[in-house]
């Protein structure tokens, strides 16, 4: 079953909530508040994870900040620009990988995976990324440490992201206009949302339906559905309660999940499930291989470029969950039924015109079928990284 380094069950989560929102609601001084949303994020990990902890973020935030601040510098030369940018990413997916596995030993007494898994490094890996991507194209001009200890590590989604665009974070006001008491009411709404889902329906899901896969054939394929509700509920809370804690505190946070349930087809399940993710490997994986390979082809072969796209985003999607090739088959079974989605949905387009494809796209048979075969390969999926006989392959 899923864990996370930050209990949601313990009061430290709420009781530190709590106080950041009464110390963040008065501040309406962009400098002040800047730095005091900065100042939380830092406090809340020496808290959880120890002075030291606190030290190493602060750190990592300084090399990633100075490394994009000077990728930013026109007069530099391009072959020095990314040489720099080069090797903080070669650190960066160093750290990523040590995370994941921990193969390495290092020279210091230090529980090092243990603070990896604290901060949520699979996420503030990818927002390093972005930042530094950003600092490249010149983007992350006017901002300093401080902006970049708010945007790599925000306390509140550490447990389990969202992972918020660089460009999004950019743009959203330092000081939250004045909201009224009923969108205050439905912030507190949201948070408690999330918690009835993980501690109540996910939790009840898990203790009466789920086995481990260890029950007698017929009923795996009852237990393959329940374990894909299961993760939903379970992942989702988390986003809840991230969107709804940054929403108290006037921190815009990304909606991560719009009814992946319901989705008609793979295409449509990654635009709805963890939204965040599967935007951030099109924006800096997808699209960056597909306009290459249309300029090479001067757009003669537009299916194939977004074949190949689509491959390589699934494969390191794959990857970025779990280094093994349990993981890295999970991403290719994807990849394969979201090219087979996106080649059929071309050539459907091209048989039947726009006018009979949108018929066709209504009918509600079609539609309802459609939406039963798209969940059980998903459950299907899912079981597959969870199931014991494919253990072998982490």
């Amino acid at each position: 079953m899923a864990s996370y380094a930050i209990d949601l069950a313990a009061p430290f989560f709420w009781l530190f909530l709590g106080a950041a929102v009464l110390l963040l609601t008065p501040l309406a001084h962009p400098s002040v508040r800047r730095v005091a949303l900065a100042l939380v994020n830092l406090i809340f990990i020496a808290i959880l994870l120890g002075l030291q902890g606190a030290a190493a973020v602060l750190v990592f935030c300084l090399l990633i900040h100075g490394a994009s601040s000077f990728s930013c510098r026109t007069t530099l030369q391009r072959s020095l620009r990314w040489v720099v940018l080069g090797l903080c990413g070669i650190a960066i997916l160093w750290l990523f990988y040590f995370h994941k596995t921990g193969s390495f030993q290092l020279p210091v007494q230090w529980k090092a995976r243990e603070f990896l898994a604290g901060v949520g490094f699979s996420y503030v890996a990818l927002r390093a990324l972005e930042y530094l991507r950003a600092g490249a194209e010149g983007r992350t001009n006017g901002f300093d440490w401080i902006d970049a200890v708010r945007y790599l590590v925000p306390f509140h989604m550490l447990a389990a992201g969202p992972i918020q665009s660089w460009d999004d974070f950019r743009k959203q006001p330092l000081v939250p206009s004045s909201r009224d008491s009923t969108e205050v009411l439905g912030d507190f709404e949201r948070i408690v949302r999330g918690l009835f889902k993980k501690f109540v329906l996910a939790r009840a899901i898990e203790v009466i339906f789920l086995t481990g896969f260890q029950g007698p054939w017929p009923y795996l394929i009852l237990e393959t559905q329940f374990y894909y509700l299961w993760v939903f509920l379970d992942f989702s809370a988390y986003s809840d309660i991230a969107v709804g804690a940054g929403r108290l505190m006037g921190i815009a946070t990304p909606e991560n999940f719009n009814n992946p349930l319901g989705a008609r087809n793979m295409i449509a399940f990654w635009e709805r499930w963890h939204i965040s993710l599967s935007t951030f490997i099109r924006r800096n994986v997808f699209l960056p291989i597909q306009l290459n390979l249309m300029r090479t082809s001067e757009g003669a072969h537009p299916l194939r470029a977004a074949t190949i796209g689509l491959l390589f985003s699934f494969l390191l999607c794959g990857l970025w969950h779990g280094l093994s090739p349990k993981f890295l088959l999970w991403g290719a079974f994807h990849a394969v039924a979201v090219i087979l989605c996106n080649s059929y949905k071309f050539f459907l387009g091209r048989r039947l015109g726009k006018k009979e494809l949108k018929r066709y796209l209504e009918n509600p048979a079609y539609r309802i079928l459609a939406t039963v075969i798209t969940f059980e390969f998903v459950a299907v999926s899912l079981a597959f990284l969870a199931y014991p006989a494919t253990k072998f392959l982490e």
